[in-house]
């Protein structure tokens, strides 16, 4: 029986910070736990000083009780907080007033995904996904009629403003498609929001913005030419965000764009090889809504996160003279939000945390130029019972024969009388488009604890490394990638002189690639395949996004014309080859991965005569390995602990 890991209810997770406009010394930001016994993630809202450190629990001041939540924004005056909580069993838009010291739901059993306060605080723009479903039977209307995380909801993401003073909702976008990101005119007397899809098509994205006239009732529709929008900023008459120019999937990078009606769209930042968001995989993260391009009160200059090289970064982008530069913050960047911007220098808060070391809250001075002046602010995971396993890290690269370079790391247990590793484990990330990176992973130190070498790394399709590092998984699924992961191994293996057993573990992409591998190459004694994919052909129809993710991931394949290709890359073509025994875990509510991909895989292994085991978690999603019910989270880590000391 593995040890258990010390600290995995006593972390303290915090979510993005937001500064009060008003008095930008103060932020308000949710705190969360993990509470294996309750089964759930109890939340506080916390009221930070920056200066003295301060720190305060926003309660309501007749009752003392706590308020929980999460993703607050301040409203323009700072006399208002508004939050979502999901004490009610979904994520309702909630309304905290500092004069009267209590909060109201304002949209009860509504689900909340965005919102967006007016400039005057008197109204609140939200997005909810709308039902269109019965419990006895329903008639599906629409291409993109489930969402993993969500389920089967059949409708469409539209937009609503709820007035903070009488609770009065109006639904505002009228199209059947989904909407997003919803921004008011700086008078407040305009809406713009994206309209994702022509309407009543949603095979793939026509991204329109949209502008309503809240006094008149009138409405225009604005076409800026990009393939995909993620964010969008409203200064005067142009609008700046971030999105994708030739496809809706994450093989091509989010960039910074303007756009005016009469000069169309500009890419900005283009020599900047950088995805916009945040891209670097952690198990341990409930940041809430987090903005990744925000602009400063000046209007002057646009501050966006990006992922380079294993790390989530910040940068600012000067508006008139289009200069970019990276925020020399040496930190992996989980969040921020800006406290200042003037000519001496900008100040930023931050979240950051590294290999060794969860989340906390950090503000930094920038003076432009080549420094910066960090100060830590929170030490919440300061905590005597948060003992983690000494370990070493080290870093390494391979480059493949068509110059790709996979760049990565070893985890190794380190503590002082420790006994000798008892195998490597090589642990392949999901996506593809995703990747490690210095980020806290509870995983890696819960095999460390175990005694066990993890090895992880950045092959060919891995987010951070260029677009065209990105793009060069297309086409090669189960080919070049495959040979990316096995050299990297190799590397480290002549580099740190491994001996021992091997293992091999991966969730979503990372699971395919598991099953690919135990199928060609046999050095590994045992093999864990999470939320896995073994059939492309089959996911085609049965993901949420299969018809969209796999169809760009493959060149452009098909089904009725490319059937040979996409059994020729699917596992389950291979399965009499596969020798190593393999333990599938999944979730039955998994939209991305649907769960008949491990039915298959344990059906074919199973009569073949394999050994296989498979684990469901009822209700569970594609996530559910980084924010799935802590019972569920604890059930899996002894899974696998099990697996491992048992091969």
């Amino acid at each position: 029986m593995a040890a258990e890991l010390p600290g995995l209810e006593a972390l303290r997770l915090p979510g993005a910070p937001q500064v009060n406009p008003r008095q930008p010394e103060w932020v308000v930001l949710a705190r969360s736990r993990i509470d294996a016994e309750k089964d759930s993630y109890p939340s506080e809202l916390i009221l930070l000083n920056l200066k003295s450190g301060e720190q305060a629990v926003l309660q309501d001041q007749t009752t003392g009780e706590p308020y929980g939540g999460h993703s607050p924004k301040w409203s323009e005056d700072g006399e208002k907080i508004a939050f979502l909580s999901n004490q009610n069993g979904v994520n309702e838009l909630w309304l905290y007033r500092f004069a009267a010291g209590t909060a109201q739901c304002l949209v009860p059993g509504v689900q909340v995904k965005d919102y967006a306060w007016s400039p005057q605080g008197d109204k609140i723009a939200y997005i909810t996904r709308e039902q269109n479903r019965d419990s006895v039977c329903f008639q599906v209307r629409r291409l993109r009629y489930k969402l993993d995380g969500e389920g089967i909801p059949n409708g469409f993401d539209h937009v609503y403003l709820v007035d903070v003073e009488t609770a009065k909702l109006t639904r505002i976008s009228t199209a059947a498609s989904d909407h997003r990101c919803p921004v008011f005119s700086a008078d407040g007397r305009r809406l713009a929001y994206v309209v994702e899809f022509s309407d009543g098509d949603d095979l793939e994205k026509q991204p329109q913005i949209e502008i309503a006239d809240l006094a008149q009732g009138q409405r225009s529709s604005l076409s800026p030419g990009a393939k995909s929008i993620s964010a969008l900023l409203w200064v005067n008459d142009k609008f700046y965000g971030a999105g994708k120019k030739t496809t809706e999937n994450s093989v091509e990078f989010d960039k910074l764009f303007v756009f005016e009606e009469r000069k169309g769209l500009r890419w900005l930042a283009v020599n900047l090889d950088v995805p916009v968001g945040y891209w670097v995989l952690s198990d341990v993260r409930r940041t809430g809504l987090n903005a990744a391009v925000q602009i400063s009160e000046d209007e002057r200059q646009i501050f966006f996160a990006g992922t380079r090289e294993g790390r989530q970064l910040v940068f600012r982008l000067r508006l008139d003279t289009l200069e970019c530069r990276e925020v020399p913050l040496a930190a992996n960047v989980i969040a921020f939000d800006l406290i200042s911007c003037e000519e001496k220098g900008c100040e930023i808060v931050y979240l950051a945390d590294s290999f060794k070391q969860p989340a906390e809250v950090y503000t930094g001075f920038w003076d432009l130029q080549n420094s910066v002046r960090p100060e830590q602010l929170t030490r919440w995971n300061d905590n005597p019972v948060l003992v983690w396993p000494e370990v070493e890290i080290k870093a390494y690269a391979y480059t493949s024969q068509d110059q790709i370079i996979t760049r990565g790391w070893t985890m190794t247990p380190r503590s002082p009388g420790s006994k000798p590793v008892l195998g490597s484990v090589l642990v392949i990330h999901g996506g593809p488009h995703l990747s490690f990176g210095d980020t806290f992973f509870y995983d890696f130190l819960y095999l460390c604890s175990l005694g066990f070498r993890v090895i992880f790394g950045n092959p060919r399709g891995s987010s951070g490394y260029g677009q065209s590092f990105s793009r060069a998984i297309v086409g090669e699924w189960g080919n070049k990638d495959a040979g990316d992961v096995l050299g990297f191994l190799d590397t480290v293996g002549r580099e740190e002189k491994i001996t021992g057993p091997l293992f091999l573990m991966g969730g979503s992409y990372g699971g395919y690639l598991v099953n690919w591998l135990i199928a060609h190459d046999h050095r590994f004694q045992a093999a864990i395949s999470e939320r896995t994919v073994c059939n492309l052909y089959s996911k085609f129809g049965n993901s949420d996004l299969g018809f969209s993710i796999n169809k760009a991931e493959l060149g452009g394949g098909e089904l009725w014309t490319d059937e040979e290709l996409l059994m020729e890359r699917s596992p389950i073509r291979y399965a009499p080859q596969v020798s190593t025994p393999v333990l599938l875990l999944h979730g039955e509510n998994d939209q991305r991965c649907p769960i008949e991909q491990s039915e298959q895989w344990f059906n074919a292994l199973r009569r073949l005569g394999k050994e296989v085991e498979f684990i469901r978690f009822p209700g569970a999603s594609h996530a559910m390995a980084a924010t799935g019910r802590p019972q569920q989270r604890r059930a899996r880590l002894k899974a696998i602990a099990d697996w491992l000391e048992s091969h």
